[in-house]
């Protein structure tokens, strides 16, 4: 599975916006995003899904905000459910 995400950038808390009807995933962090240090908090999302931070992989999106990352060891189904819990 491949989410696309947007990412905003200094924001009070990190946290996923999953009430959005938009076609990526808009996700919040309080890192700065200077020397990819916007890349490094997205393992809450690992967190966040109760998944291994080893299954997600950044794929695109290094220094850009629109990121697609790789999700493994799981299904759509099951990660669009604890996204939209």
């Amino acid at each position: 599975m491949t989410p696309d995400i947007r990412v905003y950038c200094h924001a009070s808390l990190d946290e996923i916006d999953a009430t959005s009807e938009a076609a990526q995933l808009k996700v919040r962090v309080t890192a700065p995003p200077v020397d990819s240090a916007a890349n490094k908090p997205l393992n809450f999302i690992a967190k966040s899904l109760d998944i291994s931070p080893r299954t997600v992989t950044l794929v695109r999106g290094d220094k850009n905000r629109s990121k697609a990352l790789l999700i493994t060891d799981t299904n759509a189904a099951s990660v669009l459910s604890r996204i939209h819990k």
